[in-house]
């Protein structure tokens, strides 16, 4: 039985380059693409995939944030971060998650095919550019997050409300995105502003670059 993936990727060249390489595998069979982390959710949601190789920095629900919600859909769910960084915030964010690979965008090409069979058989694969002493420093704070005091004090949605908030989405349209009403997401932002003592947009910005929640 072949190993199925899910590809998601804001660029569609990255999914057919991807997409070129696993079809050279004949027990890895790609099922699904999407181009943003809210579309990866919904494909979990009606069709159960071995692997999702998710973008760490895409629109509307970023990399880390999708992943967060496949895996509540099914603990099963095995998930690659697919990402140009290899900054100590974004793979010890991954890492808490629970997600087992992260294989930088350089390197993809040569190493997702290797990632995919490690993190199908539960094991870990980081790309070997990512330092050894980001891993070890993970393993020794036993699960201890550097730099995401903040960012863990918001709840799921209010993490999507920000990420569409400093991407420019009115208050309004993030209510009819997220199928919500006006004064609920108001006050998802008020309560996001009081957690993190922030109260303007340029700063909410500034805060949501440094957490890895957006890169506009």
């Amino acid at each position: 039985m072949a190993i199925t993936v899910v590809l998601v990727d804001d660029h569609a060249i990255v999914r057919q380059g991807l997409g070129a390489v696993i079809s050279q595998e004949q027990d890895i069979k790609v099922i699904a693409e999407a181009s943003n982390g809210k579309e990866a959710v919904d494909i979990a949601k009606k069709d159960p995939a071995d692997i999702f190789i998710i973008d760490i920095t895409m629109p509307i629900l970023n990399g880390l944030e999708a992943s967060s919600q496949i895996m509540q859909i099914n603990p099963w769910n095995r998930i690659i971060i697919l990402s140009m960084h290899d900054n100590r915030v974004f793979i010890e964010r991954a890492l808490n998650l629970g997600i087992r690979g992260y294989v930088l965008k350089d390197s993809a090409a040569d190493e997702i095919i290797q990632a995919i069979r490690a993190v199908y058989k539960d094991e870990y694969f980081l790309s070997p550019r990512i330092s050894t002493f980001v891993i070890q420093d993970y393993i020794d704070s036993k699960g201890r997050k550097i730099g995401e005091k903040k960012i863990v004090s918001l709840t799921e949605r209010e993490r999507e409300i920000l990420q569409l908030v400093v991407e420019g989405y009115t208050n309004k349209e993030v209510a009819m995105h997220l199928k919500i009403a006006l004064k609920t997401a108001l006050a998802h932002r008020n309560n996001i502003m009081q957690k993190l003592g922030i109260h303007r947009q340029a700063d909410l910005i500034r805060y949501a670059l440094k957490e890895g929640i957006t890169t506009i």
